[in-house]
């Protein structure tokens, strides 16, 4: 077996020009794929289909603490937290935003959302979330709770899932693509 461990970053970019953007990304496309791009503003099927074909992950137009603008797309809040450390066991994190969660949720460690919830390391803990969608990997350990219903044995332990609400309906999906929510 052969395990690493990766720290995630995330670039947040506002796109004002889509010749300058694909540029930037060019000129430092080695950097950018260990990181998850945070793009603001006009984001054009061509940057979408680009970033695509290099691997990048990237979600687009979800507000930030410094967003002026309303939230849009998927957001059921106003505003991203970003936890970018470890959750250990007794640790509890609330929040009304919504919350992307870089590093390893411990078991024994709690995280409450309104909002959405993306978490890019495995989930030992639990997990309460009440927001449009969820994209995590759970343990054997972990239990998790969206909109009220427990869903911790519709999942397979280590395998990336993305959980949505479509018209009232959970939908439960194996992903495996680029992280984009429109």
């Amino acid at each position: 077996m052969n395990v690493k461990q990766y720290t995630i970053k995330v670039f947040e970019i506002m796109v004002d020009d889509e010749a300058g953007f694909l540029a930037f990304v060019e000129k430092n496309e080695v950097l950018l794929r260990r990181h998850l791009l945070l793009l603001k503003g006009d984001v054009s099927p061509e940057i979408e289909t680009f970033l695509q074909k290099k691997e990048i992950a990237f979600t687009k137009n979800i507000p930030t603490e410094s967003s002026k603008k309303e939230s849009q797309g998927f957001t059921k809040k106003s505003g991203l937290e970003i936890l970018d450390k470890m959750v250990r066991s007794g640790q509890e994190i609330a929040t009304q935003k919504d919350l992307l969660a870089l590093k390893r949720i411990n078991s024994g460690a709690t995280i409450k959302t309104e909002g959405n919830l993306i978490a890019l390391s495995t989930v030992e803990g639990a997990i309460e979330c009440n927001g449009d969608f969820m994209l995590l990997k759970p343990s054997k350990k972990s239990y998790i709770k969206f909109n009220g219903a427990d869903i911790s044995q519709e999942m397979e332990a280590d395998i990336f899932y993305k959980i949505y609400l479509k018209q009232d309906e959970i939908i439960i999906s194996p992903y495996k693509g680029v992280i984009s929510w429109a």
